[in-house]
């Protein structure tokens, strides 16, 4: 690629830097200013955070809290990511499928399912009381315990993901020659097979425990409230003080968590990674998971590599196979549990969840598309969505072309900038977007929940997108542009065709995530404006309505549903 054609890309850097420079960085620095008394530069709210126990015992809570969530997602995710990668043909394409569904679910709908299951009346108390185990319920809901469960089940995709991605791509050949040279099972396996895979185990650990740290709706909802952590004491701090400086304060302190959690990364792991190269390498082994569970969105790499591996060495063998798979079921079970509960209950005729549901109907259904605010609620959200999705794919997309196509030196810098709102807490988001928005006029108004949601969208868009562009041939451009096709005409001619899978699969991921954000639509959309998942995490709040079953299991079907068809249309659209 001449230099004349790089110097072009970099002009599309622009676009994206001066969106997320406006609704990203420009929020996080108000918000450290406004945390240290700016213009009047002093620490008196960091020093009054650090002299309160209760609120210092809080932070240990979400490190204790994250570290707990981190080492069961290792326990659980580890042996199961090695069940999948040694799984063959239609079974592996239907178990990974068991993975992906609950990562693209709403966080709300199987916070919900939790609820649902947790509760004294739950099949799981039900179970347990019918076999004579207990006496009494167990009493999960409300409890640390069902806190972490949640917790957990939640996080468990991104450590099964990267993980998954590490060992399919891994030589079988090598397991092969250990055992050839002398080593048994266990000797090839803690010499060779687990020291390879540690690039995938980093970056999930990485990925779950700095996630964890910025858990807001899950503990708030099952867990009781002594299990309260950063993010909710924030939220406490200025719903019941509206004393924004401080909060501001602790928002930061969390930041500072969550961005030196991703340094310990670069100081054990990547010690040679810098900026953008560190979130690369942290990010890659969840995109080429992903890749792998969303064949359309390659370029048919994947696709013969998923082929190549078919047949590859077991890791166990005998009983040692028969145990892995017995446990790679249950925690596959584990993960998709809840969503089963939450379908079926969504077809019950009663006032009160039980299940089995004595009485079938499709009555909340019927209550859901006839009342008023229930669609109001859904058409709202789906506005937002849309129309964040629109800009995302326009600023995030030029802005992936350009780390392709443009100069070397501006790339890692500004990849770290793209992908920064998905490593800080949306809570911090939330208060620093919050700062800005509403001095501008623009809280309690679409237009600003839209720009609000936006950030999070682009870094989606430009994660999917720059795994796309990066293997289109840029010689197919050369080739047009020598042939007399101006800029514009290749691309709607050359490049808009090939790189459309990929492109659809960055919107559908930019929409899910702007639909389904709830932290930062709290804090932005405020009292006036009501979207579908503010309208679920309200009425969760206060009641466990059949209703709400019955939106959960409509924004379920919807991945279900897209995938498949987004699919076909991508075969369509590059023949």
């Amino acid at each position: 690629m001449n230099s004349s054609f790089s110097r072009a890309a970099n002009v599309l850097f622009l676009p994206g830097v001066i969106f997320m420079t406006l609704l990203f960085l420009y929020p996080l620095l108000r918000m450290a200013a406004i945390s240290t008394g700016f213009p009047d530069f002093n620490g008196d709210s960091y020093a009054r955070f650090f002299s309160i126990p209760s609120y210092v015992d809080t932070l240990f809570r979400t490190f204790a809290a994250s570290t707990i969530v981190t080492v069961a997602c290792f326990i659980l995710g580890y042996p199961t990511a090695v069940f999948l990668s040694q799984a063959r043909g239609h079974k592996k394409s239907i178990l990974l499928a068991c993975v992906v569904l609950p990562y693209l679910t709403s966080l709300l709908v199987r916070t919900y399912a939790w609820m649902v299951i947790l509760n004294d009346t739950s099949p799981l108390n039900s179970f347990l009381m019918w076999t004579g185990l207990i006496d009494q319920p167990l009493g999960l809901l409300f409890s640390t315990t069902g806190a972490l469960i949640g917790m957990v089940h939640i996080m468990l995709p991104a450590m099964i993901l990267p993980i998954y991605a590490i060992l399919q791509g891994m030589d079988p050949a090598q397991m092969r020659a250990a055992k050839a040279l002398g080593g048994g099972p266990a000797r090839a396996f803690f010499k060779v097979y687990l020291p390879q895979s540690l690039p995938g185990i980093r970056s999930g650990a990485t990925l779950v425990f700095a996630l964890s740290l910025g858990f807001y709706i899950t503990p708030a909802a099952l867990g009781s409230p002594s299990d309260l952590m950063l993010s909710n004491l924030i939220t406490a701090v200025l719903n019941s003080a509206l004393d924004f400086r401080f909060a501001s304060a602790i928002a930061i302190i969390l930041l500072a968590c969550t961005l030196a959690a991703y340094g310990l990364v670069g100081l054990f792991g990547t010690r040679s990674a810098q900026g953008g190269v560190l979130i690369s390498r942290i990010f890659s082994p969840l995109v080429a998971g992903l890749k792998k569970l969303l064949p359309s969105t390659g370029n048919g790499r994947a696709a013969q590599r998923w082929t190549s591996n078919v047949g590859r060495e077991q890791v166990w063998e005998g009983t040692g196979s028969r145990i892995l798979a017995a446990y790679g079921y249950l925690v596959l079970f584990f993960l998709v549990l809840p969503s089963i509960l939450v379908v079926v209950m969504s077809f019950s005729d009663e006032r009160i969840l039980n299940f089995p549901p004595r009485a079938w109907s499709l009555r909340w259904y019927e209550v859901l598309f006839t009342d008023p605010l229930w669609a109001e609620a859904t058409w709202t959200s789906l506005r937002v969505a849309a129309v964040s999705t629109v800009l995302s794919m326009l600023i995030g997309g030029t802005a992936a072309y350009a780390l392709v196509r443009g100069s070397a030196a501006l790339r890692p810098g500004i990849f770290a900038l793209m992908l920064a709102p998905m490593i800080v807490p949306s809570v911090v988001n939330s208060v620093g977007l919050y700062s800005v928005l509403a001095p501008w006029g623009l809280v309690n108004r679409e237009v600003g929940l839209i720009l609000a949601l936006t950030p999070g969208s682009i870094s989606y868009v430009v994660i999917i997108m720059l795994a796309t562009l990066t293997s289109f041939d840029p010689r197919l451009e050369m080739a047009s542009s020598s042939l007399g096709a101006g800029r514009i005409r290749t691309a709607l001619k050359i490049i808009l065709p090939i790189i459309a899978p990929g492109a659809i699969a960055a919107a559908l991921f930019a929409f899910i995530h702007a639909f389904d954000e709830v932290v930062i639509s709290s804090f932005i959309a405020g009292s006036t404006m009501q979207t579908l998942p503010l309208k679920i995490w309200y009425g969760i709040q206060y009641e466990l309505e059949p209703v709400i079953a019955a939106v959960s299991t409509l924004m379920m079907i919807f991945p279900i549903i897209a995938l498949p068809f987004l699919g076909r249309r991508a075969k369509v659209l590059r023949t």
